[in-house]
């Protein structure tokens, strides 16, 4: 597993996530463009850092003045790319080995494709960021 490297503002919102909520948080990434924070929590405890009725994410986007979301971690890494892609439902993930590394492969119902890639590509570039950051892969893409 490659190791995650956090930078100071990444650091900063782990802290005051980790101040509403006793979860351990592994990784977080800021997208300025999107006014977003994603944070990706240990195996388990999404329920319990998002709180009830959405009580921990509501106060933890009051104090950053962004929009939060969280995604459940996986040491399986088809299950983590799952997570990362809900709600919307993953048919099939298949793991190639290409020459520049192990591939993955999402395929998705033709209706959610969009929602998948999002405008300009920013969910799955969002995604990708997330997945290549926890497991050793070349790649993360979604079937044509």
């Amino acid at each position: 597993m490659p190791a995650v490297k956090l930078s100071q503002t990444e650091m900063q919102y782990i802290t005051i996530f980790q101040g509403i909520v006793n979860v351990t948080i592994k990784d977080c990434i800021v997208d300025e463009e999107d006014n977003k924070v994603v944070f990706v929590v240990s195996e388990g405890q999404a329920g319990l850092a998002i709180g009830k009725r959405g009580i921990n994410i509501k106060k933890l986007q009051e104090l950053i003045a962004k929009e939060a979301a969280v995604i459940e971690h996986s040491s399986d890494p088809a299950k983590f790319i799952r997570n990362c892609f809900l709600p919307i439902v993953i048919k099939e993930i298949s793991f190639l080995e290409r020459k520049n590394g192990k591939t993955a492969t999402i395929e998705v119902d033709n209706k959610d494709k969009g929602r998948a890639i999002g405008r300009n590509g920013k969910n799955i570039n969002k995604i990708k960021r997330l997945v290549l950051r926890q497991f050793d892969l070349a790649d993360v893409m979604i079937k044509q």
